[in-house]
């Protein structure tokens, strides 16, 4: 039996690019899916789109709270074995969860993998991109967008800090790295970033740059004092062993 895979996009006031994001889920050779949408409190026309995919998607609903909040409800609300994750205005290539689930299949120590990505402007998206490694312009996409995570780590490691509002899934990355996660990284370009006005300016904002830092800084610190729990737990087995 093929696993089921919850494939989750929070959206908020994407009426522009949520059907074509939803269509490349939906679009997926790989079967069973799921695919949640969670509505982050949108006042634009993104509920009146989502109605033409009325019984195949699973839509919640909640008060404006960050897209962490919406991947956390997304997450809860999952039934799947994996958990994948699209914003709304990007979109996956087609072989997307197939090419990660034979990896992880080929893997069974992998929690996570992620695959490159390839940023592009415009809508329509551009037409015959080519998916193989050495594709001008790729880049690694350690991030939410490329993700295919085993369900059992959001029991281990947490979900999505609410708390942070740019870098919450590479502050789960660096908490996973911490405890040990194995993860891969695709070479093949997998997914494909939008760029546009509405989203340009967040990612270049000072903000989201000092957020990163503190994330960084916060598992540097997490990392050091458990370097130290451990140098201490080593002392005093050495003491007690030369007690007489």
């Amino acid at each position: 039996m093929t696993p089921l895979v919850s494939c989750i996009i929070p959206v908020f006031n994407s009426e522009r690019f949520i059907a074509a994001a939803v269509e490349s889920i939906l679009g997926q050779t790989h079967r069973p899916i799921e695919t949640i949408v969670v509505d982050d409190g949108s006042t634009d026309g993104t509920g009146a789109m989502l109605q033409q995919f009325s019984g195949v998607l699973k839509v919640i609903t909640q008060a404006n709270a960050g897209h962490a909040a919406a991947r956390n409800a997304g997450i809860r609300a999952a039934a799947g074995e994996y958990i994948a994750f699209l914003d709304a205005d990007d979109l996956w290539h087609r072989d997307k969860l197939a090419r990660q689930l034979q990896r992880l299949a080929e893997n069974p120590a992998l929690g996570v993998t992620f695959s490159h990505l390839l940023n592009f402007s415009g809508n329509p998206p551009p037409a015959g991109i080519d998916v193989s490694p050495a594709t001008a312009g790729a880049v690694p996409g350690y991030t939410s967008v490329t993700m295919l995570a085993r369900r059992t780590l959001f029991h281990t490691i947490g979900l999505f800090d609410e708390t942070l509002r740019h870098g919450n899934d590479r502050d789960w990355l660096l908490r996973a790295a911490e405890q040990g996660v194995h993860v891969d990284l695709l070479p093949e370009v997998l997914v494909y970033r939008r760029l546009h006005d509405a989203n340009r300016s967040a990612a270049l904002g000072g903000s989201s740059r000092a957020e990163y830092l503190r994330i960084i800084k916060a598992s540097l610190d997490r990392r050091r004092a458990k370097d130290g729990h451990a140098a201490e737990l080593d002392l005093g087995g050495a003491r007690r062993q030369e007690e007489p």
